[in-house]
């Protein structure tokens, strides 16, 4: 017994199935995360190791080389690099997608083990971190009153930082901008010198005066009680009061040397949000929690901190990355609806029958919500990606359905009744859409197979695939199963014969219609008769058409990945090593001012002078960064790139600035459009190399701009040179120079003193004026042997220029030249002008080599991938039909329509002036699936035609006229579908559009073309079956 006749005869258990899987649905979709990207992970681990002291040639030959040679082995690995700078060796280590990086850890942690004890003995343990995309902020919040930053800095710690880390979803709350409050004890050197004391010594007085020990116990009758010494200091004027020395018999108190009060550390990092000095707090959301419930639960107790604010202070959200994600998804719904509307609009057209129309709808709403509840079950969010793949499914889950209902009917107007007719309908087509669906599937196989080696873009697609899939399975289950049951038991279809229509108006406009669908198909079966009638003639136009659209290909532009409409615009600006943080600062208001004045359509600007240390360095006064929020996109008067080249105009007021904007989300996975890689082991040559470089590159190249190498030249610096024998005569070692003059310069926290549950870093620091000028240093005493020994009796001090942090990848040094493209030129164009303007003008030094990373090498890399993606699913295809039709020579017909499917993509394409990417090669690989489908049913059905003993052509024609309704119905839903999606507008639509537009051409150049260009080619390839022995004249 079929499957159809199951169904048919068993009707309320297939509605009662179907029914309790839509509730089960419903009831998951409200719990489903929402993001804008997929959660994907870098396969990437950090390996960080301190060396305190040491120059960047000694951490990188004792600590960077030694870690290096641990780990180049690690199982899976794909590339090292690594950083050597003062003090501090940092490694990146990238594995291959698809590497466990659970056990990738345990893997770095065994190999580190066994190598400590061949790092220095001064040099710290190294440590492993490990990033996740989730750890950016998704929102930020300004706090603005009239009061000091450092005022509203302790309003945002004590007040907001706390209950918003409390927020389900919100893994951590940071605090920006403001100073530190501290015990600030500024000394004279004078009186230093007069009382024979050092910063160092004081600090361990005040250290010793500080403390609560604990004593043991001690009883007393039946009770034990504890013994604690409480000596921490209880207010400033104790410590103000501490006794720090004798001279003469006489106690110095530490108030006789240094001024002891509250205050604040001295200024490294400022910021600035529109315009005004401010503080404003980050929230990151925690890993897998979903953006948008995040932000939802953010919003709302920022309404319950509101109350608990002084009057005069208050908050206001200055970015919110979920407002991206909530537009887009807003849009992707958006497109899924218009393009689902437009597919049922057609489906009526051809239809005439609302019972049919509703019966193919019904399969739309239940696909969607079974890839939502399958989606649910294995961890994936609704984001971009999975929205797309349900766009693209939204128009083909309809086909299955569409041709099973169209059988149905054709058995209705024979005279079938309903139940005979929903059981041959279905039985007749099943094999066919069967197949059709399993082409449409079979093509994502080499995309999984090679997903890692996509890399991110593999990632991505991953999530596309799923969803596709998904809908597509459950659209052939509704197809086989539930509208064999619908059409028979529930909405029996009637004929225009036993149900005429009462009203006139709609009875003429049906017949209008009717007749209008009826000359359609007789145009066509003209026009097919005639096509099959002069074979060599339709073959020489197509054929034409294809090389047509071939040459058109080498001049299109190629890019890896769309570019997309970035919300926020990040503008970093270097200054030379070593220059004051009021020199960066004016460089970052002077920028802060135009982008103010400039820029239309600003939500807001963060400025930020200076950067806080981070893994592996310290804090930097010569950086600074320019942070524009963009508002929604339908609220944009200036994008992205124009605010950038209005920025840019400026940059030549600034010849001593370096200025580079962020990568979007896009250029981060494709890298820098040119990276020329320099490869020396002598830094100056490098250096020098690199310079030559970006000069010739800026002269002889007007494609580009950013032209900008990855290292800094050098820092300005004083070196201390110390006479060892001297300094051993006064009894002074190297540590205790280093540390004093640590100290005198920046500082020395020598304690905490808390108050009101809040603690406060003393921190002894010389005055402003005693620590200013390159004299001071000299003025420095340290303690020997015999007292308090002035620097300058043992060393002398030398100006020059530091070391700079040493880059190194697998092992090798390198330095990275990178620019961006300004002209519409392909990548790799442009890339061989830069290597000929080298050939031509530049020398390589003897060991230095270059080669080229940049985004022209990953299409060719990612390209290469694609021609066997697309490979292997000709091969898949062709052994689905192949096993469909049980020949070898039917499924070679319908093959014929795969590379015909250019003509389409090249065609909207050049029409649209896009840039081809590989979201194009990923709708290539789709339509490889979807094109032959309908070539399956109109081969099917032929040969069914033949097998009755109707003559080759003649089955052509007739197979032809008769399945053009369905097939222009499959067409016409699914490229109405997209359209929505391929003409968007809306936030982030580059992104998807490619998708869209490959689809939306390659469909409908390739159904149009397979209405007569299979049928031909069945023609000749059969001309000698049954019936057809001798050419029939038609």
């Amino acid at each position: 017994m079929s499957v159809a006749k199951r169904v048919v005869e068993r009707p309320v258990l297939v509605a009662i199935v179907f029914a309790l899987v839509m509730v089960v649905s419903l009831y998951t979709v409200s719990d489903l995360a929402l993001d804008l990207m997929p959660d994907t992970e870098r396969p990437v681990l950090m390996v960080s190791a301190s060396y305190s002291g040491a120059s960047p040639e000694s951490v990188e030959k004792s600590v960077t080389a030694t870690l290096e040679s641990a780990l180049i082995n690690v199982s899976g690995l794909q590339s090292l690099s690594s950083t050597s700078s003062e003090g501090s060796s940092r490694l990146e280590l990238e594995f291959e997608y698809g590497v466990d990086l659970d056990a990738a850890t345990n893997d770095v942690r065994d190999k580190l083990d066994r190598i400590r004890r061949s790092l220095p003995d001064d040099a710290d343990d190294p440590q492993i971190f490990r990033f996740s995309s989730s750890d950016m902020p998704i929102m930020r919040i300004a706090v603005s009153g009239e009061r000091s930053s450092e005022e509203l800095k302790v309003i945002a710690e004590d007040i907001i930082q706390p209950r918003l880390e409390q927020v389900d979803g919100i893994a951590q709350a940071d605090v920006n901008g403001g100073r530190d409050r501290i015990v600030r004890v500024e000394l004279s050197q004078n009186r230093l010198d007069a009382y024979g004391l050092t910063i160092t010594g004081i600090a361990a007085k005040l250290a010793a005066a500080n403390v609560e020990l604990g004593g043991g116990s001690i009883g007393e009758g039946a009770k034990n009680y504890l013994i604690r010494t409480t000596g921490e200091y209880a207010s400033v004027d104790e410590i103000a009061s501490t006794v720090v020395g004798t001279v003469g018999g006489y106690d110095v108190r530490l108030s006789d040397l240094a001024t002891v009060a509250m205050g604040y550390e001295d200024e490294s990092r400022l910021v600035y949000v529109n315009g005004e000095p401010g503080v404003y707090v980050s929230l990151t959301k925690r890993s897998g929690s979903n953006s948008v419930k995040a932000a939802d639960a953010v919003y709302e107790k920022l309404e319950e901190i509101e109350p608990l604010l002084p009057s005069d202070v208050s908050m206001e959200i200055v970015s919110d990355d979920t407002l991206s994600i909530r537009s887009t998804l807003s849009n992707l719904l958006s497109a899924a609806l218009q393009g689902a509307l437009l597919a049922m609009a057609v489906l009526f057209l051809f239809l005439r029958s609302l019972k049919s129309t509703v019966i193919i709808g019904v399969s739309i709403p239940f696909s969607i919500l079974v890839t939502l509840l399958c989606m649910y079950f294995a961890g994936i969010t609704l984001n971009m990606m999975t929205m797309t793949g349900l766009i693209l499914g939204v128009g083909m889950i309809v086909d299955a359905s569409i041709v099973i209902l169209e059988n149905i009917y054709q058995y209705r107007e024979r005279g079938a009744k309903p139940t005979i007719a929903g059981i041959l309908g279905a039985q007749e087509m099943t094999s066919s859409i069967v197949a059709g669906n399993l082409t449409t599937i079979v093509v994502f196989v080499p995309i999984l197979f090679f997903k890692d080696k996509l890399g991110m873009i593999g990632m991505m697609f991953g999530d596309i695939i799923f969803t596709i899939v998904i809908s597509i399975v459950s659209s052939l289950f509704v197809a086989l199963l539930l509208v064999p049951v619908l059409a028979s038991s529930y909405l029996p279809l009637t004929t225009r014969k036993e149900r005429p229509i009462g009203n006139r108006a709609l009875a003429a406009a049906d017949g209008a219609l009717g007749k209008a669908l009826d000359l359609l198909d007789r145009a066509y079966g003209k026009a097919l008769r005639a096509a099959v009638s002069h074979r060599p003639t339709v073959v020489i136009l197509v054929v034409g058409f294809f090389a047509l659209s071939l040459a058109f290909i080498p001049g299109m532009n190629i890019n890896l990945m769309p570019n997309s409409d970035d919300s926020s615009i990040n503008l970093s600006v270097t200054m030379p090593l070593g220059t004051k943080l009021s020199e960066t600062k004016a460089v970052m208001l002077a920028m802060e001012t135009y982008a103010m004045d400039e820029l239309d359509g600003v939500e807001t600007i963060i400025t930020t002078v200076g950067s806080g240390g981070g893994m592996g360095g310290g804090s930097s006064s010569y950086k600074g960064q320019l942070s524009i929020t963009l508002p929604d996109f339908s609220e944009r008067v200036d994008d992205a790139v124009t605010m950038q080249a209005k920025l840019r105009a400026h940059f030549a007021e600034f010849p001593n600035a370096t200025f580079s904007f962020s990568m979007g989300r896009m250029r981060q996975m494709s890298g820098s459009d040119i990276d020329v890689v320099i490869r020396t082991q002598d830094l100056d040559v490098g250096i020098a190399t690199a310079r030559t470089l970006i000069d010739l590159l800026e002269e002889k190249v007007p494609d580009l701009e950013d032209v900008a190498m990855d290292l800094n030249e050098g820092l300005p610096q004083v070196e201390v040179v110390i006479d060892r024998e001297r300094a051993y005569a006064f009894g002074v070692t190297v540590q205790a120079i280093a540390k004093e003059i640590d100290a005198s310069v920046d500082g020395v926290t020598a304690t905490t003193y808390r108050e009101s549950g809040d603690e406060y870093a003393v921190t002894l620091l010389l005055r402003e004026a005693d620590r200013s000028k390159l004299p001071d240093l000299e003025r420095i005493y340290v303690q020997g042997g015999s007292g308090r020994v002035a620097v300058a009796n043992f060393a002398s001090l030398e100006k020059g220029v530091g070391p700079v942090s040493i880059s190194r990848e697998d092992q090798s040094r390198i330095i990275h030249v990178t620019a961006s493209i300004t002209s519409d030129r392909r990548a790799g164009d442009v890339e061989d002008d830069i290597k000929a303007a080298i050939a031509d003008n530049v020398v390589l030094p003897e060991g230095t080599r270059l080669s080229y990373e940049g985004s022209w090498a990953s299409v060719m890399e990612t390209g290469g991938y694609f021609v066997l993606i697309v490979t292997m699913a000709l091969l898949l295809v062709f052994g689905v039909m192949a096993g469909q039709y049980e020949s070898w020579k039917d499924p070679i017909i319908n093959m014929f329509t795969i590379p015909l499917l250019l003509i389409g993509v090249v065609a909207v394409y050049v029409i649209t002036g896009e840039s081809l990417t590989m979201f194009t090669a990923m709708g290539v690989v789709m339509l490889i699936g979807i094109v032959v489908n309908n070539g399956i049913v109109l081969v099917d059905y032929t040969n069914l035609l033949v097998r009755r003993g109707m003559p080759v052509r003649e089955a052509c024609v007739k197979g032809g006229a008769s399945r053009l309704r369905p097939v222009l119905m499959t067409m016409l839903t699914t490229v109405l579908g997209l359209l929505p999606m391929a003409l968007s507008s809306g936030e982030n639509s580059q992104m998807l559009k490619p998708i869209g537009l490959t689809v939306l051409g390659g469909l409908l150049s390739s159904t149009l073309i397979t209405l007569f260009f299979i049928p031909v080619m069945y023609s000749f390839f059969n001309e000698k079956r049954r019936g057809g022995a001798a050419k029939e004249s038609i």
